[in-house]
């Protein structure tokens, strides 16, 4: 793969307001132009794959991160008996191998789901920039943060739901994600994956997800057409599979509590008095 260097006028078309990532930023805060700068930069170089092509491989070695600009992604492993369990999915505006500098050694392989296009980005060239504006450095913790909360679900989800409630549970938690960029509308969102992805993300059979789909629908709860998902009634569902979102309030106002100095006063962050 060989990024392509963005220029200044493609960059200007993009409207950085418009970049998913960027939209994230915002939903926590009213970022200024020093931020916006950075979070644009991260963007330069872009990068197109076509659906189904794996661009990590695991345990290979990758010092590079990857934005997810538009389309879909999963990340996985392959067991040996040649079945391959999905650990997680990456939406617009999440970033893979987000720690890449740190731990170049891939434990886990990616590939596109959908047309792809990426944004190929070294950490260690902004660590400088990021540190210097302490709103982006909480704000990629909290990537990461959430991040691993995606991951704790997926545990739990796996190692204690039952099949409808495990559904019922990634259907909210996809809602949400592509909610938070703007890629839904009232409760209908683009899923553009198979059952099979579905089966091997939850741990269940082709036989097993396909009756569970058929009773979410026959009680009323979820519509699928095509790649179109119509969650029928989220309140509902987040009963069903004990679902909590997660809470913005706390870290907007973590954000919100920072000035724009190059040493904020760190005592809210710690949770001082």
């Amino acid at each position: 793969m060989n990024p392509t260097k963005l220029t200044e006028k493609k960059l200007k078309s993009y409207s950085p307001l418009t970049l998913p990532l960027v939209k994230k930023f915002n939903l926590l805060c009213e970022f200024n132009e020093a931020e916006l700068t950075t979070l644009v930069q991260m963007h330069e170089n872009s990068m197109s794959l076509d659906a189904q092509t794996t661009f990590l491989n695991q345990g290979t070695h990758s010092n590079k991160s990857y934005i997810v600009n538009r389309g879909w992604a999963y990340r996985y492993n392959d067991l040996s008996d040649g079945s391959r369990q999905i650990i997680n999915f990456y939406l617009p505006g999440d970033i893979i191998n987000p720690l890449a500098t740190l731990t170049p050694n891939t434990a886990y392989s990616v590939a596109s789901i959908t047309p792809l296009e990426l944004c190929e980005f070294k950490l260690n060239a902004f660590i400088n920039p990021i540190i210097a504006q302490p709103r982006l450095s909480l704000f990629y913790a909290w990537i990461l943060s959430r991040l691993d909360s995606i991951m704790a679900d997926q545990t739990v989800r796996i190692g204690r739901l039952l099949a409808y409630q495990r559904t019922a549970h990634l259907l909210l938690e996809i809602f949400h994600r592509l909610e938070a960029v703007g890629q839904t509308k009232n409760c209908t969102f683009s899923m553009p994956i198979s059952q099979h992805f579905l089966a091997d993300t939850l741990g269940l059979s082709l036989v097993h997800m396909n009756r569970t789909l058929k009773k979410l629908r026959i009680n009323n709860l979820v519509h699928i057409h095509a790649d179109q998902v119509v969650l029928k009634d989220i309140k509902k569902l987040k009963k069903i599979a004990e679902y909590r979102p997660c809470d913005l309030a706390q870290t907007e106002n973590l954000l919100a509590s920072f000035s724009n100095k190059t040493n904020p006063d760190l005592k809210f962050a710690y949770g001082a008095a």
